[in-house]
């Protein structure tokens, strides 16, 4: 993981820059003494995993309130920000958890150490990797299963862009999207090829499903019309479907994981 410690107190850096020398699972540690630097390091090209913030700068530019404030503004930076101040006051704790941070060590309790906020936002990782890899394996196969009801089979290179570019739609969280400026240059890019050969390959495949599937498969697991001058679907028309079947089965999917048990209703 890559860390940012935004901390004036230069026997505190001290003390976590030795730390960091001996952690397999830290890539990189970067430290600002103040806001200005640390608004600068928040903004380089490679992305910081966790950002640990001291909240009153003593020697230095602003403080971590200000820090917080702007983070909240850039809503393409996405860190675990953890808290690390001698401040005690439960009020102070939950005003910066409003503003974004997701957790607070005092410095003053006798357990307190960099090694113990290390290996906690270590665990936080881990975790959330872990989660993001079973809800994209989830998603692939629920894409998957969907192009095989249809009829489009593994053999045919088309098949993989095409669950490629439903992918992309689902991640994205939006219908309305460009073929050309936000699916096909990403799948292209992936597989070394050229957007229009993306585009023919799913096209073909598309072609193929309705030159070999039975009609009775077609129409109970393919509900939109299908365009009138070509007798089959568009690419985009067969991506969006797909995407919002999808979709839409994750989401009941998880508001059925979001009832509480009945055992639970009944308490």
């Amino acid at each position: 993981m890559k860390v940012l410690l935004i901390e004036d107190e230069v026997a505190h850096c001290d003390k976590y820059v030795k730390c960091a020398e001996n952690l397999p699972y830290l890539v990189e540690l970067s430290v600002a003494d103040g806001l200005k630097k640390a608004t600068a390091l928040s903004e380089t090209g490679d992305a910081i995993d966790v950002i640990l913030l001291d909240l009153e700068f003593n020697e230095s530019d602003g403080d971590g309130v200000i820090f917080l404030k702007w983070l909240k503004s850039k809503t393409n930076l996405t860190p675990f920000i953890i808290v690390i101040t001698k401040n005690t006051s439960k009020e102070v704790h939950r005003a910066v958890r409003n503003m974004g941070a997701d957790y607070v060590f005092i410095k003053t309790k006798p357990d307190y150490s960099p090694r113990l906020v290390f290996d906690f936002a270590n665990c936080i990782l881990t975790s959330r990797s872990r989660e993001d890899t079973s809800m994209n394996n989830t998603i692939e196969e629920r894409i998957a299963k969907k192009v095989e009801k249809i009829g489009f089979t593994h053999d045919v290179i088309g098949t993989e862009y095409l669950i490629n570019a439903v992918e992309v739609v689902v991640h994205a969280g939006k219908l309305k999207i460009s073929l050309d400026k936000d699916i096909y240059p990403v799948i292209a890019k992936r597989h070394k090829k050229s957007d229009l050969s993306i585009a023919r390959a799913i096209r073909t495949a598309i072609m193929r499903v309705w030159r070999i599937t039975d009609i009775d498969t077609l129409v109970e697991n393919y509900t939109p019309n299908v365009d009138y001058d070509l007798g089959y679907p568009t690419n985009k028309q067969m991506i969006l479907f797909i995407a919002g079947e999808v979709t839409k089965e994750a989401r009941l999917g998880q508001a059925i994981n979001a009832r509480p048990a009945r055992s639970e209703m009944l308490a």
